[in-house]
């Protein structure tokens, strides 16, 4: 089943040993080599430094409402040191510059979509700003062949592009019905 890095966020991550709660999901990261989800940073709570992390191959089940993981002992906590050699790429993949292999400035990721059992990333949600947003909705970029993540842009083929072309919604095609 197909998951959105924003339905992710804020989900409570619940132990099925004890149905105790381990945390709050607060950032999916993500592996830009293997293009996979690569862990949940929960949110921090009290007053410790330390970033407490599920990887995603220690998950059960991601379902709608929440994630399940076996015990507390699935939980990893990592001080400043330890989460930079875990995460040495940014892991995030918000807010990358989408652009076609012709050079084509395509738009910016918004959301993230992936698969919730194998963690792989299956596409991107685009925006190309708010106006055409509104008008043609955001569309769904497949991300198929060959795709190349960097820090800061993705490249991708165009035929994934071909693909989204239909993807959107919006006011335009509100109207057109």
């Amino acid at each position: 089943m197909l998951r959105r890095y924003g339905e992710v966020l804020n989900i409570p991550v619940i132990c099925a040993d004890s149905g105790k709660k381990a945390g709050v999901v607060k950032d999916v990261m993500f592996s830009p080599d293997k293009k996979e989800v690569k862990a949940f940073l929960l949110e921090n709570t009290g007053l410790s430094l330390k970033k407490k992390v599920v990887f995603f191959e220690k998950l059960s089940h991601l379902g709608g409402d929440a994630a399940v993981i076996g015990d507390s002992g699935s939980v990893t906590e990592m001080d400043r040191q330890d989460y930079a050699v875990a995460f040495p790429e940014e892991g995030r993949l918000l807010g990358l510059k989408v652009f076609s292999k012709t050079g084509g400035e395509i738009g910016s990721v918004r959301d993230v979509i992936f698969d919730g059992i194998s963690g792989k990333v299956e596409g991107f949600e685009i925006s190309d700003g708010l106006f055409q947003d509104v008008m043609g909705g955001r569309k769904m970029l497949p991300l198929f062949g060959r795709v190349e993540l960097g820090k800061d842009f993705a490249v991708v083929e165009n035929e994934a592009i071909e693909e989204m072309q239909g993807t959107g919604g919006g006011i335009k095609n509100k109207l057109l019905k």
